[in-house]
């Protein structure tokens, strides 16, 4: 989602107000948990809080609200920045500074019911998609052959 400085300033104080957030999830980068369309909701939360494996939702450097997993906390000058990644994703985001956390993931509103992020199979899940590198990889190797088998579907339908 694209997010200008009044956005995220306005999620920013909804959250700090509310104690929490709804947005929609798009895209595949935290396939299998979360898809398109899956309501997450986001408290407010302190970056120095976070523990290695928590979805934090944050304003990415080219504007677009990301919701992603905590890596480490790391320091780039005098300035303390997070480090986070997409569970399909092949690389970690680029560090992302404290200010602009807005909060991390508390659940997931699915077809099925409600997903909390504290339920025991998705600390799991966290631990070992940040641990095992080869399952993101898995992940993303399942859908670029997704998008091909697609993509030859659609121009077979062209012909």
């Amino acid at each position: 989602m694209q997010a200008n400085v009044v956005t995220f300033k306005a999620l920013k104080n909804l959250i700090n107000k509310q104690k929490y957030i709804e947005i929609p999830s798009h895209g595949v980068s935290m396939l299998p948990f979360i898809r398109s369309g899956n309501l997450c909701r986001f408290e407010p939360v302190d970056p120095s809080k976070l523990a290695r494996g928590d979805i934090v939702l944050f304003l990415a450097d080219n504007g677009t609200l990301v919701g992603h997993r905590y890596i480490e906390t790391k320091t780039v000058g005098k300035e303390r920045m997070i480090v986070c990644k997409g569970d399909s994703n092949l690389y970690p985001d680029s560090p992302v500074p404290y200010d602009r956390v807005i909060g991390k993931m508390i659940s997931i509103q699915k077809s099925s019911g409600p997903l909390l992020t504290s339920s025991p199979g998705m600390k799991l899940w966290g631990k070992l998609v940040i641990r095992l590198p080869l399952l993101s990889l898995t992940i993303h190797s399942y859908l670029r052959v997704v998008r091909k088998l697609r993509g030859m579907k659609n121009s077979l339908w062209a012909s």
